[in-house]
């Protein structure tokens, strides 16, 4: 009877995430959306006059189905972004969180708060400026700044999209790994002689996890906000290019689908991080 209990509460618990954070905001999204899409409830003339924006085309790709590609290009785009984010955030967290040079810890945190702060825009502008000063002066070209392709042209967009998800990561990993590293249990496993490895792996690791995971998602969601930008600074064919110049030619079919795309993508997130936090187990 008590199991039996214990099941209905964590079934009535899952039930009330799977509302709150996917049902009803894909709920909201859906209405939003199809009121904006209304074309008596939207002009798109300003949009259509900016030449720049609604003439960037999708290099080097043409495909018949518009929404698959680019909500496919968006997706590895955001995976690419992502994984370098835990890439290097996870591993610098734990080596700060480890770490007693505090001139070290000082300027991986001060490096962390500036990439933090400035948005993605100004890392995507930058990181073209910069390719183009080298080309200028010195005639170096390393890597293209635009168009699509499952090859270089993934890196200059995943490195402007993924440089604050990577600051976010690494600091909530750190915050993480240094408090658990100041716990009694773990002060009590160094004193009878734990090695490290043993004791990130049986301590450390599975408490930090669930910081991870929320670290992980707050990193998806702003690349997802962001990815708009990222993609027009590198005529990067995804989903966000595609929905503006989709209201820009009044494909608003088109837009509505991109734009909830958008919406349950973010659900999913949020829906997975409370399922991956529910199931963590955490040691002490």
């Amino acid at each position: 009877m008590p199991r039996a209990r214990a099941v209905g509460t964590r079934l009535r618990s899952l039930l009330a995430h799977v509302v709150l954070d996917a049902l009803l905001p894909l709920g909201v999204a859906f209405a939003v959306v199809s009121f904006l899409a209304d074309p008596a409830h939207i002009d798109t003339s300003e949009l259509r006059a900016n030449s720049l924006l609604m003439n960037t085309s999708q290099l080097f790709r043409k495909e018949s189905n518009p929404f698959a590609a680019a909500v496919g290009s968006s997706a590895i785009l955001m995976l690419t972004s992502i994984a370098g984010a835990l890439a290097i955030g996870v591993p610098a967290g734990i080596a700060y969180g480890w770490s007693a040079n505090r001139a070290l810890k000082a300027l991986a945190w001060s490096v962390s708060t500036l990439a933090a702060s400035l948005p993605a825009f100004f890392w995507a502008v930058a990181i073209e400026l910069l390719m183009i000063l080298l080309w200028v002066q010195w005639g170096l070209r390393f890597l293209p700044t635009a168009g699509f392709g499952l090859d270089e042209h993934l890196v200059l967009p995943s490195l402007a999209l993924g440089i604050r998800p990577a600051a976010y990561i690494f600091r909530l990993t750190a915050t993480a790994v240094e408090e658990i590293r100041h716990a009694d249990y773990v002060r009590t496993a160094i004193a009878k002689g734990l090695g490290d490895r043993l004791l990130l792996k049986r301590h450390v690791l599975p408490n930090a996890a669930p910081n991870i995971i929320a670290a992980t998602v707050l990193a998806a969601r702003a690349a997802l906000s962001s990815l708009v930008i990222v993609e027009y600074v590198f005529i990067w064919g995804g989903a966000g290019l595609t929905f503006v110049q989709a209201l820009g030619n009044r494909r608003l079919e088109l837009a509505s689908e991109l734009a909830l795309s958008f919406a349950v993508g973010s659900a999913l997130l949020a829906l997975v991080a409370d399922l991956v936090r529910a199931r963590v187990r955490v040691d002490s």
